[in-house]
């Protein structure tokens, strides 16, 4: 493991992924430039893993981006050092009835995983401006918000990209098309996938109405 310090995003990589782990850095730096604008934002500590330090630390499965947050003990944004290939297989299967219907996406299923980071970065904002409130779908739609909203004032070249995903998304079939399900959590990747869609252009919706 190699610790890099930072004042806003210090970061820990396993061997071997110190370029993307500085990659990612700069891409989170960016949103957090564009969020500052409203109240300051505290460290948020990124760990970009490969899969046996990620399995010494975390008992969330490996590949997916997750955050850990909390007032009291830090916040920390997990990514893997790279996507397992199963995982990429599953997103490109689920996919495929949303394909069919809404055409092809700007990119690959690991350019979405990475993309979203900024999401799982705008979870952390959240917590630290006090915003979590323990209603599912509220704090996810809240996070879409201001991931969206950081977006498009600092990388307005990846807002369109990550508008169009989230379309794609919004045309898969969910097996509960209701906010009450989510509460229950969603069962299957499809019915996540689907509410990170329809989250991302109600959020998209009000940033473009600013």
């Amino acid at each position: 493991m190699q610790a890099l310090p930072h004042p806003y995003i210090p970061l820990q990589a396993s061997e071997g992924s110190v370029l993307r782990a500085r990659a990612i850095q700069e891409y989170l730096l960016a949103l957090r430039g564009a969020l500052t604008r409203h109240a300051e934002v505290p460290p948020v500590h990124l760990m970009v893993l490969g899969e046996a330090d990620w399995k010494a630390r975390v008992k969330h499965p490996y590949g997916f981006p997750f955050q850990r947050t909390s007032l009291r003990e830090g916040l920390y944004l997990f990514l893997p050092a790279r996507y397992p290939e199963r995982l990429i297989w599953r997103l490109r299967e689920t996919l495929v009835p949303a394909i069919k219907r809404a055409g092809k996406p700007s990119g690959q299923p690991s350019d979405f995983l990475d993309l979203n980071l900024g999401h799982e970065y705008a979870h952390a904002v959240a917590v630290a401006w006090k915003l979590r409130t323990r209603v599912r779908w509220i704090d996810e739609f809240m996070a879409n918000y201001l991931y969206l909203l950081a977006l498009h004032k600092a990388l307005p070249e990846l807002y369109p990209k990550a508008r169009q995903w989230g379309l794609l998304l919004a045309h898969l079939t969910p097996s509960e098309p209701s906010l009450g399900s989510y509460e229950r959590k969603p069962k299957t990747l499809s019915d996540q996938l689907w509410f990170q869609g329809q989250f991302t252009l109600e959020a998209a919706r009000l940033v473009e109405e600013k």
